[in-house]
């Protein structure tokens, strides 16, 4: 998958490839899959970048704007969207917005798992998305250099 961005990736995960780009500027996340949602995916998302998220912003006392590009994605694995929905209701706290961009052809199963997701985390008060395109938000990151 071309990435979502020209610009260099701050943080790849070598496992699964999945990027990740960090606006400082704006206090905005953005993430690509290249794959499937694997537990793999989803531990480089709580993980590497959640460490990243809390040392740049949240110690900071900023909110987050994340950005998930998960067009890739055509199967979901149950422990990945768990881990990705307990992420979620841990960082309710520092989260301004959430965006989620699943591919058109993605299977009624990926649509029915990351709507059921995308319920419970709105239940917690979450403010997160589902939306048809990420290219109105990535044409002004585009504008930015990431950090």
């Amino acid at each position: 998958m071309t990435p979502l961005l020209e610009a260099p990736p701050t943080l790849v995960d070598p496992a699964s490839g999945t990027r990740a780009w960090f606006f400082d500027e704006v206090c905005t996340v953005v993430d690509q899959t290249v794959g499937n949602m694997t537990a793999e995916v989803a531990a480089f998302l709580t993980g590497p970048v959640e460490a990243e998220v809390q040392r740049r912003y949240v110690s900071a006392g900023k909110k987050v704007r994340f950005v998930h590009d998960w067009r890739s994605c055509t199967t979901y694995d149950s422990k990945a969207r768990e881990q990705l929905i307990d992420w979620g209701r841990k960082s309710r706290s520092h989260v301004q917005q959430i965006s989620v961009q699943l591919s058109k052809d993605a299977s009624p199963f990926i649509r029915i798992a990351a709507a059921t997701g995308i319920s419970v985390l709105r239940v917690t008060r979450m403010p997160i998305e589902l939306v048809e395109d990420l290219r109105p938000i990535v044409h002004e990151l585009s504008k930015l250099t990431p950090s």
